[in-house]
């Protein structure tokens, strides 16, 4: 029996695939589980459409992230932070850190988009990487400056 599939199936294939499995497999356990319909024309013109619309969407979105990339390149964060001799932190900057002083500023993040490979330990300049939009990445400065409070 020849079936598209509605969702990734071990050993059958991937979400959008047409297969051919036996009829058995197929009545008794792929359509009612609901994991395939019978490949009709109809279904697969459906499910072509149903892509088309998808794959659009994904575009638009990506679009519209790489121009909030364009806004955000030249941003530059300055926080003020607790340091001791030798401009060492007390504590560190951590990714909660910084999307917290972004969403201050009126940009919201997810804390897995700011990707910083340690904490920021040190008073200065640092670079941050910003994930968008899967594929979709932009640089920003961080600069940590000695707080009214500190030593």
């Amino acid at each position: 029996m020849e079936l598209l599939l509605l969702k990734n199936v071990a050993d059958v294939g991937k979400k959008g695939d047409v297969v051919r499995v036996r009829d058995g497999f197929a009545r008794n356990f792929l359509m009612p589980q609901e994991l395939a319909i019978p490949a009709t024309r109809a279904n697969k013109q459906f499910f072509a459409e149903k892509r088309a619309r998808s794959a659009a969407r994904k575009a638009k979105e990506k679009e519209a992230a790489e121009k909030r990339a364009k806004e955000m390149k030249d941003l530059t964060i300055t926080l003020e932070v607790r340091a001791g001799e030798g401009d060492k932190l007390y504590g560190s900057v951590t990714a909660e850190d910084l999307r917290v002083a972004l969403e201050k500023q009126g940009h919201s993040f997810e804390k897995k988009q700011v990707r910083i490979k340690d904490p920021l330990k040190t008073l200065g300049t640092h670079q941050v990487d910003l994930e968008i939009y899967p594929q979709v990445k932009t640089r920003l400065t961080v600069e940590l400056v000695r707080g009214t409070d500190s030593q």
